[in-house]
């Protein structure tokens, strides 16, 4: 009986359904790990229209109502790589960070203020919560033109993804009315050469692989932010 192709055929069809089965459970287990993901501004909604620069921040911190140590402690910030812990709650790291790359340690909130070595941060952006922190390097405060000169010459820039082309316009000046030298739909690199206020001194090269070299928009007078630093190659 054992030998019959009935029975070769119901064990073979059991070894088939075994592995199915085995191969489901590893499937679900795999969705249920955690996954770390970078995080990066894609949006102009990403980043406030207050920011001044960037902070990276430890993975524990204490944030208070006030710039002193004496002041009361309004959370307590505890993340890694997939999620982040305050006291009451826990939240995604895009609600926490402007950019965070795990593979290359850089964890930098948004700072929309200081005084005299403290950083008032914005800690959960779903809900605009912001609090104060003093760090204990005070390099590890960017204002927005070190952040942009540093990341900006060293890899590059890009357009947020909700900037329609017409925005995307290169000019001989850094100023209102200068004369526009083109537009771009696609774009294959953004060199920073320099920053002039809410302008940027770049070289452009887009589908026809040929450089242009002008001014480009990175900040509107409003405060917001339509150009940002690639973080990495």
């Amino acid at each position: 009986m054992k030998n019959s192709p009935i029975y070769d055929n119901f064990c073979s069809m059991k070894r088939c359904l075994i592995r199915k089965i085995i191969f489901a459970a590893i499937f679900v287990l795999f969705l249920m790990l955690p996954v770390s993901a970078d995080v990066m501004p894609y949006y102009t909604g990403a980043l406030s229209k207050e920011t001044i620069g960037f902070l990276q921040v430890p993975k524990y911190f204490v944030l208070y109502l006030y710039p002193r140590n004496d002041s009361q402690v309004v959370d307590i910030v505890n993340w890694s790589n997939t999620e982040v812990k305050l006291q009451q709650s826990t939240i995604e790291p895009s609600e926490l960070f402007a950019a965070l790359i795990p593979s290359k340690n850089y964890a930098f909130c948004m700072v929309i203020d200081e005084q005299d070595a403290w950083y008032k941060i914005i800690y959960d952006k779903t809900h605009n919560k912001s609090a104060w922190i003093k760090p204990e390097n005070p390099d590890d405060f960017w204002s927005l033109r070190e952040f942009y000169s540093y990341y900006g010459k060293k890899h590059g820039l890009y357009y947020m993804k909700n900037i329609d082309y017409r925005q995307r316009g290169i000019y001989s000046g850094a100023y209102e009315g200068s004369q526009k030298l083109g537009g771009f739909t696609l774009i294959k690199t953004i060199r920073l050469n320099k920053i002039s206020g809410n302008w940027a001194l770049v070289t452009i090269v887009d589908m026809d692989n040929k450089p242009k070299i002008g001014y480009i928009r990175w900040r509107e007078d409003d405060g917001l932010i339509i150009v940002f630093p690639k973080l990495f190659k």
